[in-house]
């Protein structure tokens, strides 16, 4: 008989190979972006093979950030019923593990918000761009520090340990909200959203559309597409 903890400790690999995947693909189409923006300036090979693998990279990423998405409610799911309710809440690691899986849940959202509503214009325009490869970064180091508490939960220590060492954070250290700063960071988070909705009615940001055909006003960042003809060096 299958148990609710092996549904969960399979879930849980399902999302952390799927997000894996989508963080890796997003960084190898920023580095190729790069490359090809700057192609008088790189070897020939390099720009030849960014040019043809940021088109896949760059697919290859939203679809494992909508897998991964899936995967990780999912896995929240089974979580939830994988041990007694009572049991998880009364140790701090697991609360911590929680907060964190629901930030990360919250910032992969996001990239795919983004991702969905300007498509692959967005790497047209270098501040879009940006945001979407912060966001990403924000995302996957939440994956990892819930990864690394449910390691501790289940075995005693992470393969990451050493690399928290290095920048100095104990991902098992308890993160402990009290009422008032909860109820600040839910007000603010709330008055942002409000705000960026009104902003965006204002100047009719709802309507705006990346595509090279707008921002190559500005910039000369081109969009990452499957089967792209390798432009010549000017």
């Amino acid at each position: 008989m299958v148990t609710m903890s092996a549904l969960h400790a399979l879930t849980a690999e399902l999302h952390s190979g799927f997000l894996t995947l989508a963080f890796v693909c997003v960084m190898i189409v920023a580095a190729a972006q790069v490359v090809v923006r700057y192609k008088n300036h790189m070897p020939d090979i390099f720009v030849r093979w960014a040019i043809v693998v940021r088109g896949y990279a760059e697919a290859a990423s939203y679809v494992a950030a909508v897998a991964g998405l899936l995967g990780l409610l999912l896995s929240g799911y089974t979580g939830m019923y994988a041990w007694p309710m009572d049991t998880l809440l009364e140790s701090g690691v697991v609360r911590n593990k929680i907060l964190f899986t629901v930030y990360a849940t919250v910032m992969w959202g996001a990239v795919i918000f983004i991702r969905t509503r300007f498509g692959r214009g967005l790497w047209t325009c270098p501040a879009m761009a940006f945001v979407y490869v912060t966001f990403t970064f924000v995302a996957y180091g939440f994956i990892g520090m819930a990864g690394s508490l449910g390691a501790h939960i289940t075995q005693g220590g992470s393969v990451l340990d050493p690399l928290w060492s290095i920048v100095g954070f104990k991902v098992e250290s308890i993160v402990d909200f009290g009422p008032e700063l909860a109820a600040g960071i839910a007000l603010a988070s709330a008055g942002i959203f409000v705000v960026s909705l009104w902003l965006a009615r204002r100047y009719d940001l709802f309507a705006m559309k990346l595509a090279p055909e707008t921002c190559q006003k500005f910039f000369k960042w081109d969009e990452p597409r499957i089967h792209e003809p390798v432009a010549e060096k000017r």
